[in-house]
């Protein structure tokens, strides 16, 4: 499996029928996030891979194991967090509307894009109220 590791796009050539597994070293500040308030704070992180390549459509699982920052909710410090939420994402060769299974259209490029399913893994894993310390007083006590 090829994986453009800057732009997040898997090259669909490189696929064969059946299960694919990779682990990929992804240079995290190189990365176009484009997440508010969110920066990596390691300039690698590590992802791993299984795509299923099927006839009607390709299924991927992975993990990303990084860490990013985001402001403090109390005094806007960096607080740092780690990606906890596993990725996943299908895609279709052609739409069916009449199913109700919710899968994303292969374009005609021959390349797939999961900039998107990895971004949302990390916005699911930014924590509803961030903190730089657990004791934090805030920025009315700094």
């Amino acid at each position: 499996m090829i994986l453009d590791t800057e732009n997040l796009i898997i090259d669909l050539k490189s696929l064969s029928r059946g299960m694919n597994r990779g682990v990929f070293n992804i240079p995290l500040e190189k990365v176009r996030w484009n997440i508010e308030d969110v920066e990596p704070v390691d300039s690698k992180g590590t992802l791993e891979l299984a795509v299923d390549y099927r006839d009607d459509a390709i299924l991927f699982a992975g993990s990303l194991d990084g860490h990013f920052q985001t402001p403090c909710a109390r005094c806007l410090e960096p607080s740092r967090f780690s990606i906890s939420e596993e990725i996943y994402r299908e895609y279709a060769w052609t739409p069916d509307p009449a199913s109700d299974e919710q899968r994303e259209v292969i374009p005609n490029t021959g390349k797939l894009d999961i900039l998107a399913a990895v971004r949302e893994a990390i916005l699911l894993s930014i924590p509803g109220k961030p903190l730089c310390s657990p004791d934090c007083t805030g920025i009315c006590y700094n």
